[in-house]
């Protein structure tokens, strides 16, 4: 059931991207707007993709078939074949182990991850989720990941507009047993994400993830076919049981999404998709998100001043 006074809440603090959630669910809106916006910056578009292949040499991913790869992402809403260098990786992962990182991505849970243990004890409670703040100002590689004029070009081609940059996120799962509170909390429930009228993300795995390790699961295409299993799903946006998604699609449509450190793929994440629970090894991944708008929900900006330890 909608909760009113949180919906009315959420709407005051930041009207623009409620509505948006509550009109994007539908097919015919998103199109419109998609289209309205691409229209609107139909100038700037060439000279943008322009600008992208004179410094395609620069990216890190300039041998991959950025054609084959944007026809995937919009058959399947998936696309794979990006491989980080190890010295991006690696400067990533000095960044992770020299930071302090937040648990439950609030700014007064911070620890640096070796203590997790600690930390956990301080807090009370297992820490299924931790997040880095203002990865993106403060880690040389990532920002440059952010300007990568290949990620550019995809995004441009497959929102059909100038891209729009909205968020990059850093954060560790853990090998915990959290509770169904945490894990929905933290997506590792079934689910579609509503964070524009055209979007998506990039993820790219900093540490190897094996089955079970923790991968990212994504039924491949069903941003046009939603589950209908009760009455207005294909509008509704709410948690779904793994019995509930096994059951509607083909088993060779649910991706268990495993790579080496290194691995990137694309998704919009429109597509059914959850994180999983590691079992033994903790999982870093990054994510880095493009869309038509920017609702300022999506990075993870934070004043540093208001950033404390437990």
């Amino acid at each position: 059931m909608v909760n009113i006074a949180n919906v009315l809440s959420s709407f005051k603090e930041n009207p623009g991207y409620v509505a948006m959630r509550g009109l994007a669910r539908f097919p015919m809106v998103r199109n419109v707007v998609s289209s309205a916006r691409g229209a609107l910056n139909y100038r700037a578009f060439q000279p943008f993709l322009q600008n992208c292949e004179k410094r395609m040499d620069q990216s890190f991913f300039k041998d991959v078939d950025r054609r084959i790869f944007i026809n995937e992402l919009n058959r399947d809403g998936l696309a794979f074949g990006l491989m980080l260098p190890d010295a991006t990786l690696k400067e990533i992962r000095n960044y992770a182990i020299n930071t302090p990182v937040y648990a439950d991505r609030k700014p007064n849970m911070g620890f640096f991850y070796r203590e997790r243990e600690d930390a956990e004890a301080k807090i009370g409670k297992p820490i299924l989720v931790a997040q880095y703040f203002n990865a993106r100002k403060d880690c040389g590689a990532i920002s440059k990941l952010v300007n990568d004029p290949f990620l550019e070009w995809v995004a441009a081609m497959y929102l059909g507009s100038v891209p729009t940059f909205v968020g990059c996120n850093l954060w560790w799962t853990s090998p915990v047993q959290a509770s169904d509170e945490d894990k929905d909390k933290h997506a590792h429930f079934y689910h579609r994400d509503v964070d524009d009228f055209r979007f998506f993300k990039y993820f790219f795995y900093i540490t190897d993830v094996k089955e079970d390790e923790g991968a990212h699961i994504c039924v491949r295409a069903s941003i046009s076919n939603p589950p209908v299993i009760k009455k207005g799903d294909q509008w509704n946006i709410r948690r779904y049981t793994d019995s509930e998604i096994n059951g509607y699609y083909p088993a060779d449509d649910i991706l268990e999404i495993t790579g080496r450190a290194g691995t990137g793929f694309a998704e919009d994440t429109l597509c059914i998709h959850k994180g999983s629970t590691p079992k033994t090894e903790p999982r870093l991944l990054l994510q880095i998100q493009y869309a038509l708008f920017d609702y300022g929900t999506m990075n993870d900006d934070r004043n540093p001043a208001e950033l404390s330890l437990v």
